[in-house]
């Protein structure tokens, strides 16, 4: 699967970038491209999931917020900026199944994103059509305020996707892919990851498994039906060791730009 080596080459940069700060760790970085122990979904779940694939290649996921807009992380397209080698799928739990294929208008970055430090990692698809219309293919209601976050929040989000299944073997899998996380407190996150690496624009969450990685980049965070985060990065031991880094969609700076861009 070329999603795989691509999240294997973009780790190279976080790498580098351990290299320069005290105590950071030098293999620890890894975009989540997988869910590992999660269980099998059905897309009538999750219709706001899309397969994002470039010249025909899955790639990463995405998420459908408006009758033609959706959100991805920046990362996955930042190195793809035409919009006609990108392709949003939806509609199918399966990747090999009866999807619905929506071409791409334009792709829109947001303007702060670091892609060394990984800030604001978020990015906008334009589709050229409606997703409305399209059976099993939904938008998800956003947050609009951060939530209350506690070492007793009792909050369960959900993260889909169709990543590795298998670390051993690299192995994809083709159905579509659930795992339960819960919110970690900032502070938390932060002492664990080194607190100059989680910013504001992020939010973390850890699954209760101890093999369960965040699922696909660009995939979605959701909590009580809204879109609180995208999948940004996560360890590479893909394990609960450390929390998931999801791009934080309520942050001020994070839902300015979605509403300036979409309306929404």
């Amino acid at each position: 699967m070329r999603a795989i080596s691509y999240f294997l080459r973009l780790s190279v940069g976080l790498v580098l970038m351990g290299s320069l700060t005290a105590d950071k760790p030098n293999d620890e970085y890894l975009w989540s491209g997988r869910i590992v122990g999660g269980r099998n979904a059905n897309i009538k779940d999750h219709p706001h999931m899309l397969l994002l694939r470039e010249s025909g290649y899955a790639l990463c996921g995405a998420v459908v917020i408006g009758s033609k807009y959706a959100l991805t992380a920046a990362h996955c397209v930042y190195r793809y900026p035409n919009p006609k080698t990108i392709s949003l799928h939806g509609g199918s739990t399966t990747q090999n199944g009866a999807s619905v294929a929506f071409t791409v208008k334009r792709i829109v970055i947001h303007p702060n994103y670091n892609d060394t430090t990984i800030e604001n990692d978020l990015a906008i698809i334009e589709i050229t059509r409606q997703f409305s219309g399209n059976t099993n293919v939904a938008p998800v209601e956003l947050a609009n305020k951060e939530p209350v976050i506690s070492s007793t929040s009792s909050i369960v989000c959900n993260t889909t996707g169709w990543g590795v299944v298998n670390t051993n073997t690299n192995a994809a899998s083709n159905t579509l892919q659930v795992a339960a996380m819960k919110f970690v407190v900032p502070r938390t996150c932060r002492l664990q990851w080194y607190p100059n690496v989680v910013t504001t624009s992020m939010v973390c969450a850890r699954s209760n498994s101890t093999d369960a990685c965040a699922g696909d980049s660009g995939g979605p965070l959701v909590c009580e039906g809204r879109l609180y985060g995208i999948v940004s990065w996560g360890t590479s031991r893909c394990d609960a060791s450390k929390p998931a880094v999801f791009t934080n969609i309520p942050a001020a700076p994070i839902r300015a730009f979605i509403r300036s861009v979409t309306g929404i």
